[in-house]
């Protein structure tokens, strides 16, 4: 019991990482990748290697019409988000990106407390505390006061990014469905891939026939960790814990960001990063002992919170 109850706290673990690795290894594959066709193919190969994978096991789901209907919103939401993210990194660099993406947990705190129906009420005390630090943390990272106010395009296209991923995560969690996070994620990503790969045609994006052998390394490290981990983690959580909860990732990722930064790029990280940090950390620390005071919080958005990761 106590190990089925760790899993989603494993499985956000899974997303803090990998998700904040995305970001460097985004700036090093649009070099080499138009934008959309970036999102396309990754989600193409990764969806088809776990439909592929669970076929083999014969674990297809009992009514594919029923499966996809479920899995298009989520799809739709995945092609716009990551399509947008992958464009606004090719102007804005990683850590400034993952310091945008970072405001998804104030959208996903506000659109629940929002909307209608919400069996929890207003957020607590620590819950909005948890909120301020961590966004007291983000803006710590921030280079530049532009950097994060700035009018650009590819900020722009961040900010959009994260506000429709923080909507589409809410309400997925408020209708939750019933196959399983791996089936889910494959068909959610095949149904990106459908929607974007022919938009980048339509607008002119064609595969770049040379592309050394860092663009593919960054292109396998995207498919592994950002979609066949992360993307399933992802999933998984947003069953089992709150919106308000599963939001604190983007505190995290800018920090994984800037150490992934610093280890394959040789970005330097200033001192303020520090503090930074132990603000981050500290706000998913407020928020969780927050969720642990109000169990029926949990019990209010997951649909079985020992439900196993498979």
């Amino acid at each position: 019991m106590e190990k089925s109850r760790a899993l989603p706290w494993v499985a956000f673990g899974a997303v803090c990482i990998f998700w904040g690795t995305t970001a460097p290894a985004i700036r090093v594959a649009v070099r080499y990748f138009p934008p959309l066709v970036l999102s396309g193919v990754r989600f193409a190969i990764a969806g088809s290697v776990l439909l592929a994978s669970l076929a083999a096991m014969g674990k297809g789901p009992e009514n594919w019409r029923v499966a996809l209907r479920r899995s298009i919103p989520g799809g739709i939401s995945l092609a716009l988000a990551n399509a947008l993210t992958c464009w606004g990194l090719v102007s804005v660099q990683s850590g400034q990106g993952a310091v945008l993406l970072a405001t998804t947990a104030l959208w996903m705190t506000l659109i629940d407390s929002l909307w209608r129906g919400n069996p929890t009420g207003a957020p607590s005390k620590l819950v909005w505390l948890g909120t301020a630090l961590g966004l007291g943390g983000v803006a710590l990272l921030v280079d530049a006061p532009s950097g994060l106010f700035g009018v650009s395009t590819g900020t722009c296209v961040l900010l959009v990014s994260s506000l429709g991923w923080a909507y589409g995560s809410v309400w997925q969690s408020r209708h939750p469905s019933h196959l399983p996070p791996v089936l889910e994620s494959s068909l959610q990503m095949l149904i990106a891939a459908i929607v974007l790969l022919p938009v980048a045609a339509l607008i002119g994006e064609r595969w770049n026939p040379h592309i050394s052998s860092t663009g593919w390394l960054a292109f396998g490290f995207l498919i592994l960790t950002g979609s066949l981990i992360g993307f399933v983690s992802f999933v998984y959580i947003l069953r089992n814990l709150p919106p308000r909860i599963v939001g604190l990732y983007t505190y995290v990722n800018p920090v994984v960001a800037t150490w992934a930064g610093w280890w394959w790029l040789d970005e330097r990280a200033k001192p303020r990063f520090w503090l930074a940090s132990g603000m981050i950390l500290g706000s998913v620390a407020l928020v969780r002992l927050s969720v642990s005071r109000r169990r029926a919080v949990r019990r209010g958005y997951a649909t079985d919170s020992t439900l196993p990761l498979s």
